[in-house]
């Protein structure tokens, strides 16, 4: 079978022209069910993100990489949406339509190793960034450079460049990821042609998706401001919400 037979027009997105506080509050309501549906597997997630997110860090001060931090913070949003599968795969068996397998999970590793290769030349480009407005000096040690950054005209230049090109990273890779990994899930589809659909299902709901990419940014700024402890929750939440947006965009299921 063609992967790409799936990527026919009828499966584009629709435009919602509801206010978009009523969207997103029932995408998170939905979530919320799902999360107390499912809080068992829910919990081992958002527990194995929090794990993971700590060993990370704890390498990166034991091997001296305190300066990836910023860097590698921000890829992570990037490839995140990866660790979402799992959540997609426990939404799409609760609406009991008989399916239970990921439909294209050769193609979810393929959108994988594209978001990476995102998330590198990100991380190489914050380090070339840093490298001109500051030099090849040694690194400091993360407060003093946070210190320097915040407080000195180089620090400042550096923040609103990065700021910059991390946003237009960010903005792509959202665009593209947001619902082309719960398509990949949900269909038999090739992962160009979902990244393709899900672009266009975010420009053509522009302002609903800033704003939907706004929440989630939240809940994981709340996340990190609680020592990751807080992303055991909002993770798989924002996750099920994820899911039930490519629903209500792609398959008009609005419950």
């Amino acid at each position: 079978m063609d992967v790409a037979a799936d990527a026919a027009p009828r499966w584009k997105a629709r435009r919602v022209e509801e206010p978009i506080i009523v969207v997103i509050k029932r995408w998170l309501r939905l979530a919320l069910s799902d999360l107390k549906r499912h809080p068992g597997a829910a919990g081992c997630y958002g527990i194995a993100l929090c794990v993971a997110g700590w060993v990370t860090l704890s390498l990166l001060w034991y091997f001296n990489l305190e300066w990836a931090v910023l860097p590698i913070l921000a890829g992570g949003m990037l490839v995140g949406p990866l660790a979402t599968v799992g959540l997609y795969s426990i939404s799409r068996r609760g609406q009991d339509d008989g399916m239970t397998d990921v439909a294209s999970p050769d193609q979810i590793i393929l959108i994988g190793i594209i978001l990476m290769v995102f998330a590198l030349a990100w991380i190489r480009a914050a380090t070339l960034i840093f490298a001109i407005f500051f030099g090849l000096l040694p690194f400091a040690g993360f407060v003093e450079t946070m210190t320097t950054l915040l407080s000195t005209p180089q620090g400042i230049a550096t923040i609103v460049v990065g700021g910059v090109f991390g946003g237009l990273f960010a903005a792509l890779g959202f665009a593209i990821s947001v619902f082309s990994i719960p398509m990949l899930v949900d269909r038999k589809i090739d992962c160009f042609s979902a990244m393709g659909l899900s672009f266009n299902a975010t420009t053509h709901n522009f302002r609903l998706m800033i704003s939907w990419a706004v929440v989630v940014c939240a809940g994981i700024l709340i996340g990190l401001l609680t020592g990751l402890v807080g992303l055991i929750i909002i993770f798989p939440l924002l996750g099920f919400a994820t899911w039930h947006a490519y629903c209500d965009l792609f398959k008009g299921e609005r419950t």
